[in-house]
């Protein structure tokens, strides 16, 4: 029996070989995760002899039991995990969930190798979906993802379970993983974190220190996602090249508890910004204690503006993570703001920068004046390349019976939008599916028009001299 296994089958007693920390939004994306999760399990389960699957690896959606704590539990498995599994995707780097399980673990490498242990490399990173710009933390733990194989190395795990022709590969690349979880969980150890873990004190790994100069606030106080240090390592954190506000992509509080405290993102320093290919996505929405002066079916809000979920019962994801894993699926990086009185600021920079913009819009948050009155600012630039989605759902009865009210305060409050009638400009989006779809369209046509009437910055052509046919 390897070491470090008991000799009696107490779950308690059994090492947690691996933590798995992925993306709620890439959870939701398909079948694909939680088949992965089960199929390393028993991968893992069959190597250590464990009778039970659950004891060897944690999966928050399935390890956690209705009405148990939900981030003792958590933290607690992160306490005492041999191996981390991290999932790595755009959105798995935008949420602060993820950047703060990472910090803990981080936190253990760190007390490990502050200890005379050395840090192990046990903590995994996994591609899931392709990163078109890797940040610094993944890449500073310098693994070789092509000895898992080159296909997973190109196009990601995710693609693996997608296509039934990839069997062979995804079957070597679980065997791969599970044999190298098991060996670094029985050859080097972690010893666990000591104390209760408080997720409400942990900062993100994700996020940046400030820029030189600013005061020298602590890392936690930026909202930007960027570099940090890598695990093992007391190298601090470097600045990143474009610093600029937005609401971390964090997945719907149902699924997970652990809510940190919301923060108004800083005003970002003007840069050179990332073209068409990035979208801020603006939400003209409030919480439930603000709406309740409006309505009075309040579920689909919660404490926050970012926890509107308007597609309840059918669909629990908030409307941020649903657009911010369209754009990711796109191939585009974004960000998640509140709609107030700076909207022409944003604006502003954006179009500086090509980048787009998007509106999310809530009839009902469009009645409170703080919101009408930046709606109106909004129309009133008649901006050709930004675009308006507002979401209806069919059964929400209370919208239903208001709709006709409703749509004419909106109407007032973005008539030239209105008028206009572009296709930037789509109401009533009643599913998730059409949704994504309507999204899709405005992306594209945003994208189309930017590089037909803004200015994109190209390096300056050098000039040529008419081509010349080869002879004697």
């Amino acid at each position: 029996m390897p070491a470090g296994v008991p000799e009696e089958e107490e779950p308690e007693a059994w090492p947690l070989y691996f933590f798995l920390s992925y993306a709620r939004a890439d959870g939701g994306d398909g079948p694909y995760l939680e088949r992965f999760h089960q199929d390393l399990r028993a991968e893992v389960r069959l190597r250590v002899g464990a009778s039970d699957a659950s004891t060897v690896g944690f999966f928050d959606r399935r390890s956690i039991e209705p009405g148990q704590d939900w981030s003792a539990e958590l933290g607690a498995a992160l306490a005492r995990c041999r191996t981390f599994v991290a999932m790595c995707s755009p959105t798995f780097f935008a949420s602060v969930y993820c950047g703060r399980e990472w910090t803990v673990f981080d936190g253990r490498l760190r007390a490990a190798a502050a200890g005379g242990q050395g840090s192990p490399a046990v903590l995994l990173p996994v591609i899931w979906t392709p990163l078109r710009d890797p940040p610094k933390v993944f890449l500073r733990l310098q693994y070789d993802h092509q000895e898992l194989g080159t296909t997973y190395a190109q196009r990601g795990l995710r693609y693996l379970l997608q296509l039934d022709r990839n069997h062979d590969m995804y079957q070597e690349f679980l065997v791969a993983l599970a044999t190298r979880i098991v060996r670094l969980a029985h050859e080097s150890p972690l010893p666990p974190h000591p104390e209760a873990i408080d997720f409400d004190q942990v900062p993100n790994m994700f996020q940046v220190r400030p820029l030189a100069g600013d005061g020298g606030a602590p890392s936690g106080a930026s909202k930007e996602i960027g570099p940090s240090g890598s695990p093992g390592s007391a190298e601090p954190q470097q600045p990143p090249a474009d610093p600029e506000p937005k609401r971390e992509l964090t997945p719907d509080p149902h699924q997970e508890p652990h809510r940190h405290r919301h923060r108004q993102p800083q005003p970002r320093p003007e840069t050179q910004g990332g073209g068409p290919s990035r979208v801020t996505f603006v939400l003209a929405s409030t919480s439930r204690d603000e709406i309740a002066v409006l309505r009075e079916h309040l579920d689909f809000y919660g404490s926050d503006f970012d926890e509107w979920t308007p597609y309840r019962p059918l669909h629990d994801d908030r409307v941020c993570v649903l657009a911010q894993m369209v754009a990711a699926r796109q191939g585009m990086t974004s960000a998640v703001t509140r709609l107030d009185d700076g909207v022409a600021d944003l604006l502003e920079r954006s179009t500086a920068r090509n980048e787009i913009v998007i509106l999310l819009v809530d009839m009902w948050a469009a009645k409170l004046d703080e919101i009408r009155l930046a709606l109106t600012k909004y129309d009133r630039r008649n901006e050709p390349t930004s675009g308006v989605l507002v979401p209806f759902n069919p059964d929400d009865l209370e919208t239903h019976e208001n709709l006709q009210h409703l749509k004419e305060t909106l109407a007032s409050a973005l008539r030239n939008n209105v008028m206009r009638r572009d296709r930037l400009f789509r109401e009533e989006i009643r599913s998730r599916e059409e949704f994504d779809r309507a999204l899709i369209q405005i992306i594209v046509d945003s994208q189309a028009r930017i590089f037909e009437h803004r200015r994109i910055f190209r390096a300056p052509k050098t000039a040529r001299g008419l081509p010349r046919l080869a002879g004697p």
